[in-house]
């Protein structure tokens, strides 16, 4: 019977533990390597410390100098991989982890700029190709998109027809809009926009406009530009147009006919006389024996009456030559220890009126001979004053000059009050046209104090002068002006400034 009792229990306990490991029993976890390498697109080699994130996961690892990476002990069953690198575009792959095999994945990397798209080809909003602009400036408008929406920077190309080197080039620019100036006049001008976003780059189509002819301007001058000199051809108002741009040139004279206009150039290295159409085309070199004196700026020439020639000083002898380079002959020896400074030439009677200077900026001596050579005689004399050169009146019964009041001297031939005086060649009465009578028969100074006026010339009626009036320092300010010369007892003489930045100027209508 006890044993009988034991059997049962042992069963009992037996069907009990048979009973609990059915219950807790689950299938063994597998686990997959999971493994590739990253390459670049554009030559397949491998790219070194991309960064390789697994999904969902949160394990990351970076490729190695094979640009091989592996994650190993990964739970069978389905993966993203991210691989990234700076500068190139991230780049995602699915995998499947399984236990019986290990996939080698293979990821491409691009780089960021590959991706992206160029900007549009710009095209033209204004002006029309081959518009002919009665103007030396304009707009130019153009239009271009970007597929990225990346920002924009604009290079703009502007060549003169014919030309392979660009007049004018502006880079950089955030706006499809430009605003161009100073272009000269009867030309034609090719330009060409080129398109940036930073990555690529877009070049335009050549577009065109034609300025049109140089208007009839009433005035020619001289202004300085970067430390040189350059001609320019204005109206009392509006734009105006800089007739020269190579070399130092300056001390523009109109032809008698009013359709050409000499200068002083040193483009060839001396100061030579050149001559150019009045809108500032087909300028050529007349002189082979140069223009010479004491001070460069200070000299002056002229047209002969019937503009074939033009005389002009050299030194002690004072030249004539045909405008074009040939017969050049003195037309006068100055006299013994004096130089030529400047010179005019009136029609009427035929007579020629000079400067003459000794060893020093301040001996100076006015006079008038016959165009032959005949007939010297002596006008004005000043040993210790500036002067300048004299020019005709339309009557050539006077002369106009400026000439320093103060009478001071320095080794630089500096003067601090030069005025505008009119001489009578009859009578050698001097009228002081920089002072008037205010009324009162006292003279008052017309020009500011501290200045000088200088380089004065006749209005074509003869009823004006315009000059040029400056501060008496090394690096004044230079402005034109006119008067008026009717009457002599006028307030002011109404003096009227015409253009700043400018002097030499010269009257062309």
């Amino acid at each position: 019977m006890k044993s009988l009792l034991y059997f049962t229990l042992f069963f009992a306990v037996l069907s009990g533990l048979w009973s609990c490991n059915e219950d807790i029993y689950v299938d063994p976890v597998q686990f997959a390597i999971v493994r590739g390498h990253v390459l670049y697109s554009t030559n397949q080699q491998p790219v070194r410390n991309a960064r390789v994130t697994l999904s969902p996961t949160s394990r990351v690892v970076n490729t190695d100098s094979a640009g091989a990476f592996r994650f190993d002990s990964v739970a069978i069953g389905g993966y993203t991989l991210q691989v990234a690198k700076a500068g190139y575009t991230t780049q995602v792959a699915t995998v499947s982890a399984t236990a019986e095999s290990s996939p080698l994945v293979t990821v491409i990397l691009t780089d960021d700029q590959s991706q992206n798209r160029a900007p549009t080809v710009p095209t033209l909003v204004s002006p029309v190709s081959n518009t002919l602009i009665q103007s030396t400036g304009l707009v130019l408008k153009w239009k271009a998109t970007d597929p990225n929406r990346d920002s924009l920077t604009y290079d703009v190309l502007l060549f003169k027809g014919g030309s392979s080197t660009p007049t004018y080039s502006y880079t950089g620019l955030r706006v499809d809009t430009l605003i161009v100036s100073n272009l000269d006049y009867n030309t034609t001008y090719l330009w060409q926009v080129i398109v940036k976003d930073g990555v690529n780059t877009v070049n335009g189509p050549i577009w065109s406009f034609i300025t049109g002819a140089v208007p009839d301007y009433s005035y020619v001058f001289t202004r300085r530009i970067n430390g040189v000199y350059q001609l320019f051809a204005s109206n009392a108002t509006g734009p105006m147009a800089q007739l020269t741009r190579n070399g130092s040139n300056w001390r523009p004279v109109v032809s008698p006919n009013k359709q050409q206009i000499a200068f002083i150039s040193n483009l060839s290295t001396d100061l030579q006389l050149y001559v150019m159409n009045a809108d500032g085309s087909n300028i050529r070199q007349v002189t082979t024996v140069p223009i010479a004196g004491l001070y460069q700026t200070d000299l002056s020439f002229c047209w002969s009456p019937d503009g074939t020639q033009l005389l002009y000083p050299n030194n002690d002898r004072l030249f004539a030559i045909r405008t074009d380079g040939t017969g050049l002959h003195t037309m006068a020896q100055a006299p013994a220890g004096r130089i030529f400074a400047g010179c005019d030439w009136t029609p009427q009677g035929n007579k020629i009126a000079v400067r003459t200077t000794g060893t020093s900026i301040y001996d100076n001596e006015i006079a008038v001979f016959q165009a032959d050579g005949s007939g010297y005689k002596s006008f004005y004399v000043r040993k210790n004053a500036r002067i300048g050169n004299p020019v005709f009146s339309v009557t050539g019964r006077q002369l106009a000059f400026s000439a320093d009041s103060s009478s001071f001297m320095n080794e630089q031939g500096r003067q601090l009050d030069a005025r505008l005086f009119l001489l009578d060649l009859s009578t050698n009465g001097l009228t002081d046209l920089s002072s008037y009578q205010n009324g009162t028969n006292t003279s008052q100074l017309n020009k500011p104090l501290g200045t000088n006026d200088l380089d004065p010339r006749f209005s074509p009626n003869g009823s004006q002068l315009i000059f040029t009036n400056t501060d008496n320092t090394d690096n004044g300010t230079r402005s034109v002006y006119t008067i008026d010369l009717i009457g002599s007892g006028q307030d002011n003489r109404n003096r009227k400034l015409l253009f700043t930045s400018a002097e030499m100027a010269y009257w062309r209508q």
